[in-house]
């Protein structure tokens, strides 16, 4: 098969609030061949629209994304969004939770989480942690060639997360999502963030 990556020079975004820096990739395989960009909005790409959104709020940071097939035909496009907390202190631990969805960073200072959703039921939506070291970013860099992701659940050290968003699309459908990051000197200050900030955006995405 042949491939193409076609990647742009975009900077990564930064959330001076809570230091939630970010990258978004999209991934596509039409006609035998694969695609990726960075991206932050991007339109008409691959006849795929996508606007992307960040909301700072007290409790964290949303980042919002709506993405339409403009094709008449059934579709298929994956985003990768590649987080890092840049979180201070030592004995960092990142893990995905076994009896939730969450995405765990700790620290000896800090403690956040990441949080997903997307309004599609047929899509799928997978994550890991890698670590921020030049191994990381080897496997980083082969997930955009092969778009999936190695199933990392535990990781020591400096890490990123990483989401991703396979989304299956019917003709000219629009679908939303949103990942959510919350930071919080404590356990219990985090789970109350979390709490609280989900009750506010219960109704945010349309159905």
């Amino acid at each position: 098969m042949k491939m193409k990556t076609n990647l742009s020079h975009a900077q990564m975004y930064s959330n001076p609030i809570n230091h939630f820096n970010y990258e978004i990739f999209a991934w596509s395989q039409e006609n035998n061949r694969v695609e990726s960009q960075q991206l932050s909005n991007f339109s008409n790409w691959k006849d795929f629209n996508c606007i992307i959104n960040e909301e700072v709020l007290s409790e964290g940071s949303v980042l919002s994304f709506t993405v339409e097939n403009r094709k008449r035909i059934h579709r298929r496009l994956k985003l990768f969004f590649l987080m890092d907390w840049r979180t201070d202190g030592n004995e960092r631990l990142s893990f995905l939770s076994p009896d939730s969805h969450l995405v765990y960073h700790y620290s000896s200072t800090k403690y956040s989480l990441v949080d997903y959703q997307v309004n599609n039921s047929s899509g799928i939506i997978r994550r890991a942690v890698y670590p921020l070291t030049d191994k990381g970013i080897y496997h980083w860099k082969e997930t955009l060639k092969t778009g999936s992701i190695p199933y990392h659940p535990l990781l020591k050290g400096p890490a990123l997360t990483v989401l991703s968003f396979d989304l299956l699309f019917a003709p000219l459908q629009k679908l939303q999502g949103r990942v959510i990051g919350i930071e919080a000197g404590s356990r219990e200050d985090l789970r109350n963030l979390h709490k609280h900030l989900k009750n506010r955006l219960a109704f945010h995405l349309k159905k």
